[in-house]
């Protein structure tokens, strides 16, 4: 029997590693996040309409990111009974902040120092594998933005829901701005009081 071993190659390992966290790193995660009027059951009311100018809506934005919000969240209230009306119980607004942070990276990298390449690879001690270790540390910038979804009783004129969404903003988010739009609501009112009838 030929048994054939191979060596075990730390490039690849990290190669294979590097590759994982970009990959996980694709992925933006959104936090969701609501909080409603303990006094209030959300069931009573069985209209709505959007504020006459949403917060998405001012100089700042562009009016196609209003209309996006304006659809998926008439999607989400349909969905659920409401019905639009001109003169409705609740009032919907929706507003956006945004915040730039630094994000900082420390790791260990014991492939690029010392005198691995140029040795006969039997590497050195003071890493796992025995070759030298060496930290490094990277610093980026990346913007943190939040969608808050506020419902206010038309009479009363008082907040009773508001849902609020939190994510790293990418540029891939930005360039497919409706499918954006669309996921972030989808996850907000997955936390509104009255839930979406199953679908059959």
């Amino acid at each position: 029997m030929n048994l054939t071993f191979r060596r075990f190659n730390p490039l690849l390992a990290l190669a294979a590693s590097v590759i994982a966290v970009l990959l996980v790193g694709c992925a933006p995660s959104v936090k969701v996040r609501s909080d409603a009027d303990p006094g209030v059951n959300m069931s009573q009311y069985q209209s709505y309409d959007f504020f006459s100018q949403l917060g998405v809506e001012g100089d700042s934005y562009s009016n196609l990111v209003g209309r996006h919000f304006r659809d998926a969240i008439s999607s989400q209230m349909d969905m659920r009974g409401y019905s639009k009306s001109d003169t409705p119980q609740l009032q919907i607004n929706v507003s956006i902040g945004a915040e730039e942070k630094v994000r900082v990276n420390t790791y260990q990298d014991p492939y690029l120092y010392g005198g691995y390449y140029g040795g006969h690879g039997y590497g050195y001690m003071g890493s796992p594998w025995g070759y030298p270790t060496t930290t490094r540390t990277t610093v980026s910038q990346y913007t943190e933005a939040n969608v808050y979804i506020d419902m206010v009783d038309a009479s009363e004129h008082k907040l009773v829901w508001q849902g609020v969404a939190t994510f790293t903003l990418t540029d891939k988010m930005q360039e497919q701005l409706r499918e954006t739009v669309y996921n972030t609501v989808d996850k907000v009112f997955a936390k509104y009081p009255v839930p979406a009838p199953a679908t059959k």
